[in-house]
């Protein structure tokens, strides 16, 4: 074979790639629109979305959109975002099995309708503009109605950060999507829900800290003062518990109180706990023997 033939098949394997690529490119591209739009009609409360810019991973099909608008159901101005990713989700399902997304620098207007709800708070806690970043995943067994909340985390700059992961049973989606319109669901569908874990994880930034010094203000008192007197409301709790798994439980939270830094809550029962058991239950005791609640402290030089 001749350089001349090989150079004129090489040319038209080059062509035949790029076309290829290009053809395939534009194919997820599109395919991408119709998953981030229909993610957005998923989504409660989300009336519509626009974005400036849309990047997709070829291989791994992940979607993100760049300077984004949601305009929210029932508000009077639209939330402005600075990327979400689409990392997977169930577009065959009207009920999706599976999701997970990532929403980065999420700003509220003031002039929203929500903000100016909270405004008046989160002028005296002393917070001016907040920003937020969002990520959560889940995994959805529509016959069994198990859902798995593999991740959840919330974290607003100089606020805090929360952490959550959960194990919920006989959870039946569909009627949680259609409570809006029929809220009275809701009541026949929670004595079946079960909890079978649940994990929070708080990492404290100032907000704990905010909250005292407005308590201390609005009551008069010194910050120790006001700290002084949960201290001592929690320790009178604390010498009435008669196991001392309860004592230290307890013991956490006033150190928490004491240091804002990190505190976990885990509920692990031995076997899934029917929604309605534990919230009829009035002795603590016993609520807490029946979840298997801990509780984790870590000070503020202590942060994961």
């Amino acid at each position: 074979m001749t350089r001349k033939r090989i150079g004129i098949m090489a040319g038209i394997l080059l062509i035949l790639s790029a076309g290829g690529y290009l053809g395939l490119k534009l194919y997820i591209e599109k395919e991408a629109v119709g998953r981030i739009q229909q993610w957005a009609n998923q989504s409660a409360g989300i009336s519509s979305l626009s974005y400036h810019s849309m990047d997709v991973g070829l291989f791994s099909k992940t979607v993100q959109v760049s300077r984004v608008s949601l305009q929210i159901k029932d508000t009077d101005s639209p939330v402005a975002i600075d990327k979400l990713m689409l990392y997977s989700f169930d577009s065959k399902n009207q009920i999706p099995s599976f999701m997970h997304v990532g929403i980065q620098g999420i700003h509220i207007s003031r002039s929203n309708s929500f903000m100016k709800g909270v405004a008046p708070v989160l002028a005296q806690l002393g917070y001016a503009d907040i920003e937020a970043d969002l990520e959560y995943a889940y995994r959805y067994d529509p016959i069994k109605k198990d859902l798995e909340i593999q991740q959840v985390r919330i974290h607003v700059s100089d606020m805090g950060q929360l952490e959550v992961t959960a194990r919920l049973n006989n959870l039946d989606l569909a009627v949680v999507k259609s409570a809006p319109n029929n809220p009275l669901t809701l009541i026949a569908l929670a004595p079946a829900v079960a909890i079978s874990g649940i994990t929070l994880n708080y990492t404290d930034h100032s907000i704990v800290r905010r909250c005292i010094q407005m308590g201390a203000r609005q009551s008069g008192q010194t910050e120790d003062q006001f700290v002084s007197g949960i201290i001592n409301q929690l320790s009178q709790e604390i010498q009435k518990q008669k196991l001392p798994s309860a004592r230290d439980k307890l013991l956490a939270v006033q150190n928490f109180i004491k240091n804002p830094g990190v505190i976990e809550i885990t509920i692990s029962p031995l076997q899934p706990v029917p929604l309605m058991r534990f919230v009829m239950m009035g002795n603590t005791e016993q609520l807490v023997d029946l979840l298997n609640i801990s509780i984790n402290y870590h000070g503020a030089d202590q942060k994961k």
